[in-house]
């Protein structure tokens, strides 16, 4: 699957999961609880594919799932650049010591789980939008 095809589908989950929440009127700080993973876990079953398997991405005590991708994240089907015979696919903007890259058929692709960020409940408080895609417009990078 494609980044972008991955992208464009969580978003329609996301939207309906929000737009549900919304009609129970949840408030924001209702909103972020529900998204703590045991909760998704139990009423959001396909909206990962790790929940199927009862595994989180990230192994920590609390994982809030609102932000499943990170806002600082890049990617770009095409290739963002070239470097050492490879496409790098996916970076991050912030250049975290955590994160790696791991390669698969001459691209490279970003792997984030050793980073926390975007998962814990102070930075799903601070970047909050109801809309989800507002948080991620950046991610998307056109060549």
């Amino acid at each position: 699957m494609s980044y972008f095809l991955w992208f464009s589908e969580h978003s329609l989950k996301h939207r309906q999961i929000i737009q549900k929440l919304l009609t129970q009127n949840y408030n924001k700080e209702a909103i972020i609880e529900y998204f703590k993973f045991e909760n998704m876990l139990i009423h959001e079953p396909e909206f990962c594919l790790l929940y199927k398997e009862g595994k989180k991405c990230h192994e920590r005590a609390y994982l809030n799932c609102y932000l499943c991708a990170c806002p600082y994240f890049r990617f770009n089907d095409a290739g963002i650049r070239e470097e050492n015979d490879l496409v790098i696919k996916s970076e991050c903007m912030i250049h975290s010591r955590k994160a790696s890259y791991f390669v698969h058929e001459k691209s490279a692709h970003l792997d984030c789980s050793k980073c926390i960020i975007p998962h814990t409940k102070v930075f799903v408080d601070k970047h909050f939008d109801s809309d989800w895609m507002k948080i991620m417009k950046a991610c998307v990078l056109h060549r």
